[in-house]
């Protein structure tokens, strides 16, 4: 009798063994399909939802496949673990502890991933709707803050069960989902606030400060502002004015406050009075205030935020609403659109145009015919989301607000400016008057050395600049200058070369110029040197500083230069149109 007893349990034990190795292989397989879904999703929900395409795109049926498959993975693991068979087991101490860690962690997992599968489809069908007017599409943006919000409840309150007393296999599965999930909630909580930032702007009545900026004369991290005027946005509709030449708009005294790391670097340049050397500092938190305050104390009524745009932020929006119209003074009708954009905008409208305050205007009439053009055409909302991140990736179209709430949405897509205190940017600002920094190639190379070679604990890190004037001969005089004033000759460059470097930088030296820069700048520190470059020719310029051996990274930011700044560091090569993290070994 007592034989067969233990055959029984024996052969309990063995079935209660493969359900849980089944649970085991069925969780498996449900954390492959996720981290599949993942790779198709560019690994966070804010890019996807940027990027939703057509319900029948491939890449939208290989998530929706990905997360079912999960879905039925993770259902079948949980069914597994709450088997008749093993609930026995769910008592006996210490294994007791481990299959109900089992339990909860893949119906935490099947929720999740149920959850998350929802929501998806739910995104798909809600891009998939009508998007031909502001309305439709202010809608459809409120509906996926609705989506994005039911998410963000529903895996916040998941529980993954107790950790403590795990076995080292299960304890690495719970770490790992654990961070998982971590990831996912982030992921989620700031899509949500991108969104629900951008759906407070687009309802209105907002009104920001326009200031385009051109990247054939350079500023730090974006071109200098040429033109200002007014955007106003009201259920999802836009109307800006024509925009005034900022040459003309300097003011006799201070119209804002300047922040301290500013006042010590720039002062001389006069920021708080003159609008083109606003931008002298890569702080676009700093400049977007400072511009609203010089904009008020113009004689204009407050602006709710401020949003800057150059020529390639132009040429994406053009992307998204397609070609427009615009007239010349003369009369003549010329078509703009995302392929002659930059040509047209950088130096031909300099070439064909008269005077210089019809070629500045350019810029006004093209970007109110994009901003009539999103008005009347149809396009989908995700899209508009994708062009604001991709423009605010590269510097290219920067936004800020006094809201908290737009402030956030901002900051969220990437497009607030702002800088960390492990921020690198090298700008170079053009002193020349001229509209050459389309000629100007600038090549970068990082170097450091090893933390063991310092006896102080730090590692020296360099960056070499060379640039070059590759400008030809012939150009009118408003792009190759000379600028009445300046004592400099007709294709000549005169510059800065500012690098921005992360807030515990210490020791900077330059080797090839003076460093006559060099002090904090808010989260950052700043080394600048100046060049002077005729036609043809090159300038180098080191600019190194210590760094303590504990940073492990230096994440290099766009300078949203065209051409863009041609990095190397270490073997790794790149072009600076977005963001690049170097690591540092040792660190």
């Amino acid at each position: 009798m007592l034989g067969a007893v233990l055959a029984l349990v024996v052969i309990w034990f063995g079935f209660a063994a493969i359900r849980l190795a089944g649970a085991a292989a069925d969780a498996k397989d449900g954390t492959r399909s996720m981290q599949k879904a993942k790779r198709h999703t560019t690994g966070s929900l804010t890019n996807f939802v940027e990027s939703v395409g057509a319900a029948d795109a491939p890449e939208v049926r290989e998530v929706r496949k990905e997360l079912a498959a999960a879905t039925d993975s993770f259902e079948a693991a949980s069914t597994a673990a709450d088997s008749p068979l093993i609930a026995p087991l769910k008592v006996v101490p210490i294994l007791g502890r481990q299959v109900r860690s089992v339990s909860k962690l893949s119906s935490a997992a099947a929720d999740t991933t149920r959850a998350t599968s929802t929501a998806f489809d739910q995104l798909v069908a809600t891009a998939a709707g009508k998007s031909s007017t502001p309305q439709d599409r202010l809608a459809t943006g409120q509906r996926t803050q609705q989506i994005l919000d039911e998410l963000s409840k529903q895996i916040t309150d998941v529980d993954l069960g107790p950790k403590d007393g795990l076995v080292g296999p299960l304890a690495d599965a719970y770490d790992r989902f654990d961070e998982q999930l971590v990831a996912l909630r982030s992921s989620v909580d700031r899509a949500l606030v991108g969104v629900t930032g951008v759906n407070q702007f687009l309802t209105g009545p907002s009104r920001y400060l326009v200031l385009a900026s051109n990247n054939a004369e350079m500023r730090a991290g974006s071109g200098m502002y040429l033109q200002a005027g007014e955007l106003s946005v009201t259920q999802g509709s836009f109307s800006m004015s024509e925009l005034q030449p900022t040459a003309l708009m300097k003011l006799r005294s201070p119209g804002t406050t300047l922040d301290p790391d500013v006042a010590a670097l720039w002062d001389w340049l006069q920021p708080d009075r003159e609008w083109r050397n606003i931008n002298a500092t890569p702080r676009f938190d700093q400049s977007a205030r400072m511009a609203a305050d010089m904009w008020a104390a113009s004689g204009h009524e407050p602006v709710d935020g401020v949003l800057a745009m150059d020529v390639v932020g132009l040429q994406q929006l053009l992307q998204l609403v397609g070609p427009v119209q615009v007239t010349d003074a003369d009369g003549t009708v010329t078509t703009i659109d995302a392929d002659n954009a930059l040509h047209q905008l950088l130096l031909q409208q300099y070439i064909t145009a008269g005077s210089s305050e019809n070629r500045r205007d350019w810029l006004s009439v093209v970007g109110q015919a994009v901003f009539s053009a999103m008005n009347e055409r149809g396009y989908q909302p995700t899209d508009l989301l994708r062009v604001l991140q991709s423009s605010g990736r590269g510097r290219h179209l920067l936004i800020w607000s006094s809201d908290p709430v737009e402030q956030a949405g901002w900051e969220a897509l990437g497009t607030s400016g702002t800088l960390a205190p492990d921020s690198m940017l090298l700008s170079v600002l053009n002193r020349s008057g001229n509209k050459l920094d389309q000629f100007i190639g600038v090549d970068a190379d990082m170097t450091w050395t090893s933390p063991d070679d310092s006896a102080t604990g730090t590692r020296r890190v360099s960056v070499r600049v060379t640039a070059t004037n590759t400008a030809p001969d012939g150009l009118p005089r408003y792009v190759a200058g000379p600028y009445p004033g300046l004592d400099v000759v007709a294709g000549e460059y005169q510059g800065i070369v500012a690098l921005t470097v992360p807030k515990a930088a210490t020791a900077p030296t330059a080797d090839g110029a003076e460093l006559f820069l060099s002090g904090e700048d808010g989260p950052t520190r700043l080394l600048g040197a100046r060049i002077d470059l005729k036609l043809g020719q090159s300038a180098t310029v080191t600019l190194s500083f210590d760094l303590p051996a504990t940073e492990p990274s230096i994440v290099v930011l766009p300078s949203a230069r065209v051409p863009a700044i041609n990095w190397t560091a270490d073997g790794d090569s790149w072009q600076d149109y977005e963001r690049h993290t170097v690591e540092l070994p040792g660190g």
